[in-house]
């Protein structure tokens, strides 16, 4: 049996292929003999633990220190290696991740995990034909990963392959209609084909799913220009400038939020969690709608041992912003603390599909 036996299985390996959480069942290596002259099996395991509780609550930096131990006593460690690389994603050390994939999957060239995150990688990097290699090598074996098809389809159309873009695309949005930015990018390929009926659609669908899609009004106003439809693209017109001036505000938030939160950072780096709570709580005073604010919050406080504070601040950072992936990859794991394992799948695979999208924006 494969690990994408039904529709269920394939909704959980999907979010775990995107977050590099596991291998696929049976491939047997993380349960083999540690390397010759390593410490017991039981040390490997105890490190693993705490390795994969850290990355659970989103403390990447602590999750890596220990994946690393992991990967000195075996190196044949799936899991390991994929979160590994995951962490140093999350931590900018894009290089050294793709690194050690390389040479894990040197050696294990039939890993779809790593060879996931290794595209993630190499579309960081702008290596946009090595990252489309390695989603095809992926949709070999595991043909109904919608995030391998979104990235996939987001670099043929990067790369003018358009016919390839389209053909990935549409599979995305079946195995995903609620993917705002999978029917967008099908909308500008679209447009680049000059097929603008199909692309108004698609653009229609996507300011559908996500009202607030400020790429998908410009371009369906374009869309509507060009087929001659000129009242309905004024509308999208208007739609598009109260949009982009609020995303202008927006922006300029941000970066008073960003150099007012050194102090919090610098609290968690130290490793100082109730300091950087205060920071963050002070914070939310402030900018009381900023979802990252609370998306930290609720990182910090699972840290400290305050589960059901931390549901509360990570369900509000959802609301406030459904798009940003962090806060739902956390609910997951206090999900599944709670014996809810369907609201945990849900909250996985909305992270799987969230993970996706930074990988591959279209600028507009």
């Amino acid at each position: 049996m494969t690990c994408l036996g039904s529709a269920r299985a394939c909704a959980v390996v999907t979010a775990l292929l995107c977050a590099g959480l596991s291998g696929c069942a049976g491939d047997g290596r993380d349960a083999g003999p540690p390397a010759p002259g390593a410490p017991p099996a039981e040390s490997l395991q105890t490190i693993l633990a705490h390795a994969d509780a850290a990355f659970r609550d989103g403390d990447y930096l602590e999750a890596q220190n220990a994946y690393e131990q992991a990967v000195q006593i075996d190196p044949e460690q799936s899991r390991a290696t994929t979160n590994l690389a995951t962490c140093y994603l999350k931590n900018r050390m894009v290089k050294r991740a793709g690194d050690r994939l390389r040479t894990f999957l040197a050696r294990h060239p039939e890993d779809a995990v790593a060879r996931l995150v290794l595209a993630r990688v190499l579309v960081r990097q702008g290596e946009l034909a090595g990252a489309a290699d390695a989603l095809r090598e992926v949709l070999r074996t595991h043909p109904d990963v919608v995030m391998a098809h979104y990235n996939l389809g987001q670099v043929a159309y990067r790369s003018r392959l358009y016919d390839e873009a389209e053909e990935h695309l549409k599979r995305a949005v079946e195995l995903k209609p609620d993917l705002p930015d999978a029917h967008y990018t099908l909308g500008l390929t679209y447009l680049a084909l000059k097929r603008y009926p199909e692309a108004i659609a698609s653009l229609e669908k996507a300011a559908q799913v996500d009202p607030k899609h400020v790429g998908a009004r410009f371009n369906l106003a374009n869309a509507y220009v060009r087929s001659g439809r000129m009242q309905e693209a004024a509308k999208q017109q208007a739609v598009y400038a109260e949009l982009s001036g609020r995303s202008k505000s927006q922006q300029e938030k941000e970066v008073q939020i960003k150099a007012s939160s050194v102090k919090a950072i610098q609290y968690m780096l130290d490793k100082k969690y109730p300091e950087a709570l205060a920071e963050y709580r002070a914070l939310a005073g402030r900018f009381p709608d900023h979802a990252p604010i609370y998306s930290s919050m609720g990182q910090l406080l699972i840290l400290l041992g305050r589960r059901d504070e931390a549901f509360e601040a990570l369900t509000r950072a959802t609301g406030l912003d459904p798009k940003l992936s962090d806060p739902h990859y956390l609910l997951a794991g206090l999900y599944r603390e709670r014996g809810d394992q369907q609201a945990a799948e849900r909250e996985l695979t909305t992270f799987a599909a969230l993970e996706a999208i930074p990988e591959g924006k279209s600028g507009y």
